[in-house]
């Protein structure tokens, strides 16, 4: 009996050892499954023209949280669907969209959702969501490398300004010109040659700028005190200014009387008549004083023929 016990003993522990081993396969299942069997899960529907290798179990994120993972992808007619169980409940608005984003370099796809934008209206019930078709970030790498290999191809054929500047010996030669004339004003520049030159080394140059600076300062300073017409003009007490905006009116009233054709000078601007008439009495008092230069010489004969007697 003794041995029959112990016996029926193992065979109890060895089933309680395995019994806990199924426990924790269980457990560990769900863990790396990332099930959470004590929350609600969300299921959605969208469809993609591709989905460059989205794979079931890819994670899904919304503005940069991880919210659910791709629970099946399946391809029906001439276009993928791809089946989620999200954590928590989106709202899509129009001008939502459902990318397939790179998870990095080695590898890895994850599907990004972005809502739309916060004013567009809600898509309605039974609406097909679409996915945006993937970027292939090694098809863009592919070109890009195409893309530089033609132009080091080109580069190599002479073409463009870096070809014909490793291939052409006439703008390396006027590029070494420039770089010896450059190299000439520099050395004329540091033996005071030149405005520029002088400005460097001589001092007098110097100093006369330095001066006309002191008079610019003066000036400012006077202007800035209220000397002289201009710094009355620019000073706070506008009695100057106001007196010259008066005048300036006032001129302004005179032209517009005188375009208006009042007064004697404006009936002289408007007024043809009273121009004619003026000219008139210019020409007579013109004609008087020719005939009274015509009768001088025979009045003064007659006043010392007269004067003998």
């Amino acid at each position: 009996m003794s041995k029959s016990s112990r016996e029926v003993s193992v065979e109890i522990l060895v089933g309680l050892f395995m019994f806990s081993v199924l426990i924790a396969l269980g457990i560990f299942t769900i863990v790396l499954s990332r099930e959470n069997l004590l929350k609600d899960s969300y299921p959605y529907e969208f469809v993609f023209s591709e989905v460059s290798g989205l794979r079931e179990g890819d994670n899904v994120y919304l503005r940069g949280m991880n919210i659910g993972r791709v629970k099946q992808t399946m391809l029906e007619d001439s276009r993928v669907h791809v089946f989620v169980t999200l954590d928590v409940p989106i709202s899509l608005r129009h001008g939502y969209q459902i990318d397939v984003v790179d998870a990095s370099m080695l590898g890895g796809k994850y599907l990004k959702i972005y809502e739309g934008p916060e004013d567009a209206p809600v898509l309605g019930n039974n609406v097909t969501i679409l996915g945006s078709k993937p970027v292939d970030m090694i098809e863009q790498l592919g070109e890009a490398v195409s893309g530089l290999q033609s132009m080091i191809s080109a580069v190599d054929q002479g073409q463009g300004t870096l070809g014909k500047l490793l291939h052409d010996d006439a703008m390396y030669n006027n590029m070494v010109e420039v770089s010896e004339d450059l190299m000439e004003m520099v050395k004329r520049v540091e033996n005071g040659e030149g405005t520029v030159g002088k400005l460097l080394k001589d001092d007098d140059v110097y100093q006369e700028i330095q001066a006309i600076v002191g008079n610019l300062r003066t000036v400012s300073d006077r202007l800035s005190a209220g000397e002289g017409t201009l710094g009355k003009l620019m000073a706070e007490d506008a009695q100057l200014y106001d007196d010259l905006s008066a005048t300036m009116a006032a001129a302004r009233g005179i032209a517009e009387s005188i375009d208006s054709g009042e007064g004697t000078l404006g009936k002289l601007v408007h007024d043809a008549k009273l121009y004619d008439e003026a000219a008139s009495l210019v020409e007579d008092v013109r004609a008087a004083v020719d005939d009274l230069r015509e009768a001088s010489p025979i009045t003064s004969f007659g006043s010392v023929l007269f004067g003998a007697f």
